[in-house]
């Protein structure tokens, strides 16, 4: 939802007061959650479709990367410069400077009235009933926004239809603008939900806690982020079980990260491999992105990557359940499996400068190691 300019600073120290530094390299990349996400999928030669804010003034770097990937570029052009992130790394440790997105932007930017008018389907109180599935002409008020000058894919929400081939997944991650609706992502899982897709929900804070209780089918906290859920921060492995068993009755797949140790999956933990830890900006979405890919798509309905290079082994693609075969009772195995190339690919993306994608290759021999 909210793009940025990712940026690794190495310093050759830890920073002292009144210290000035000659000696520093610095790379950077596009990224920002969605972006992220969208990029590894591309790579791995999903078809995909990347939308959310982005910055007028310097949308061309954006632009040229979604284009050269593959990628359906949906974003809303907004005014002013989309955010610039910091990651610093010394010898000594690392931290981020992490910015806002678009904190000067107005509430009642008009533009923004395509996103608030999602929420016309407040009304869909329960999505276990036929009866209450949202029509498509209840969307009618998403559609009157063609005087905005947006990309045809964001005039009307039934052009989601087209976007992938089924089955359709929806992963909806990062933070979001101030001037967003906190219950944005509630508003569109339930959209997307009662139209059958997937929806995976990937963010923070308020916009997380209002976002699970919409249902989607997968949710990512960390386990900080537990605790604005279910009241504690899960810490051994009884705790995470609980955790999961808990956010569970909202989702029906739990990915719960425990940091560089690993994650847990559905209550499986997958310990991570040792690696060199440069940049850990893009770890997370190279893990959700890999085990979506693994466990949500059909084998047939793959389109192969771009190059062999681009394409990582497909141990698991001749046999990948439907989607929501892994649920209980369902069978598990590739879904294991699926959480191994996950943790792999995560695992992988903190060696890489900012939010640059792995090579395939690591993915693969990293994957080997995990039992």
């Amino acid at each position: 939802m909210s793009p940025a300019l990712d940026a690794s600073v190495t310093l050759p120290a830890w920073p002292s007061d009144g210290v000035i530094f000659k000696d520093v390299s610095e790379t950077e990349n596009v990224g920002g959650k969605g972006i992220n996400v969208a990029r590894w999928l591309a790579l791995r030669g999903a078809q995909v479709s990347c939308g959310g804010l982005l910055g007028a003034d310097n949308a061309v770097p954006f632009e040229q990367e979604l284009a050269s990937c593959g990628i359906r570029d949906v974003f809303l052009r907004v005014p002013g410069a989309t955010r610039r992130n910091e990651m610093i790394v010394t010898p000594e440790g690392s931290f981020k400077l992490n910015r806002s997105a678009f904190p000067k932007l107005p509430a009642d930017f008009d533009a923004l009235k395509v996103i608030k008018d999602v929420k016309v389907i407040k009304d869909v109180k329960d999505l276990n009933s036929p009866n209450d599935l949202t029509d498509p002409d209840d969307l009618k008020d998403f559609t009157d926004h063609n005087d905005l000058n947006l990309p045809n894919d964001l005039n009307d929400l039934n052009d989601l239809n087209c976007l992938n081939s089924a089955p359709r997944v929806a992963i909806l991650s990062g933070s979001l603008p101030p001037a967003v609706p906190k219950d944005f992502y509630a508003a569109a899982i339930r959209v997307l939900k009662a139209r059958g897709w997937i929806v995976a929900l990937d963010a923070s804070g308020e916009a997380l806690r209002l976002g699970v209780a919409a249902g989607p089918d997968l949710i990512k906290p960390n386990a900080d982020e537990c605790e604005a859920l279910i009241g504690f921060v899960p810490k051994t492995p009884d705790d995470f079980r609980r955790a999961t068993e808990a956010l569970r009755a909202h989702a029906a797949h739990v990915i719960i990260s425990d940091g560089g140790a690993g994650a847990w999956f559905d209550g499986e933990f997958v310990a991570a491999p040792q690696v060199d830890v440069l940049d850990t900006t893009s770890a997370g979405d190279t893990l959700l992105a890999e085990y979506c890919w693994r466990a949500f798509a059909d084998a047939q309905e793959r389109v192969p990557p771009v190059s062999a290079e681009l394409g990582g082994s497909r141990s698991c693609a001749t046999d990948v359940p439907p989607a929501g075969s892994a649920e209980p009772g369902g069978s598990r195995s590739c879904a294991t499996d699926a959480a191994k190339w996950a943790v792999a690919a995560g695992s992988a993306a903190v060696t890489m400068p900012g939010s640059m994608p792995p090579p395939v290759e690591l993915v693969e021999k990293l994957k080997e190691n995990i039992k």
